[in-house]
């Protein structure tokens, strides 16, 4: 599931560089690609993991972090800095990580937080959103060196490249499962060529952290999807966590 939408995602961004034009290629553009597709790497395959061994619910709303992360990571590597509201944005962030897990209360007053270190694809998740942080301010850092269309495109065609190849080759995913079903592996592609096309336009205007905030309000559509596709329990508590935790996203953007 984690190479099937980058695989067919790879002939769609060949086929988009034949057509935009190429830039003048910045010095920091091939030492940022150097470390910025390992870290994708290893981050999505957290990322699928996680969410292999928990529920939705419990784990993709921790992706809402990424924006907590990012303010350090694009301070440090950018060298963007947050208004100070947007210290509210970031504590309203957590308090919805919080609030995610109310259900534990009958545990003690920090039952919650005790239970996202024991659901473990929470923690993963965690990490995932720590390593995304790295690999925003990173995919900047391309389109800082180039423009963000080249930059999307020439990034994930050889992205789909390598996490195919890797999974491939240590056993983890097989050709033949790959392409049995092109229809919707093309379907899934189309889905990730936009995303990408999308997150670098947007992120080539406002500051990573800003722009990383609102892209995480996903979280709540995954609790909706993780209650209508999975019949996942304990749905109240979550999906109020995962608003509060899009309420701080929001500030973020918005006032910060």
């Amino acid at each position: 599931m984690g190479v099937i939408p980058f695989f067919y995602c790879v002939p769609l961004c060949g086929i988009a560089l034949l057509f935009i034009d190429i830039p003048e290629i910045g010095p920091g553009f091939f030492p940022a690609m150097s470390w910025l597709l390992p870290v994708n790497l290893i981050a999505i395959i957290l990322h699928f993991r996680a969410i292999h061994i928990s529920p939705l619910s419990l784990t993709i709303p921790f992706l809402s972090f990424t924006p907590v992360f990012v303010i350090f990571t694009g301070n440090f590597v950018l060298g963007e800095s947050l208004a100070p509201l947007g210290i509210v944005g970031v504590l309203l962030v957590v308090v919805g990580g919080y609030v995610i897990n109310l259900d534990a209360t009958r545990h003690g007053f920090l039952g919650p937080i005790k239970a996202i270190w024991r659901e473990p694809g929470s923690v993963m998740m965690l990490a995932v959103a720590a390593l995304y942080s790295l690999c925003s301010v990173g995919g900047k850092l391309l389109i800082l060196n180039s423009s963000p269309l080249f930059a999307a495109m020439f990034l994930y065609a050889l992205y789909g490249i390598c996490l195919t190849a890797v999974l491939v080759g240590v056993g983890k995913a097989r050709l033949s499962t790959i392409v049995r079903r092109p229809l919707l592996g093309m379907g899934a592609g189309i889905i990730i060529f936009l995303e990408v096309i999308c997150h670098n336009l947007a992120i080539s205007l406002v500051a990573a952290a800003y722009m990383v905030t609102i892209k995480r309000m996903a979280g709540i559509f995954s609790v909706i999807y993780g209650k209508l596709l999975f019949d996942e329990k304990g749905l109240r508590y979550r999906l109020l966590g995962t608003s509060v935790m899009t309420a701080g996203a929001a500030v973020i953007a918005l006032y910060g």
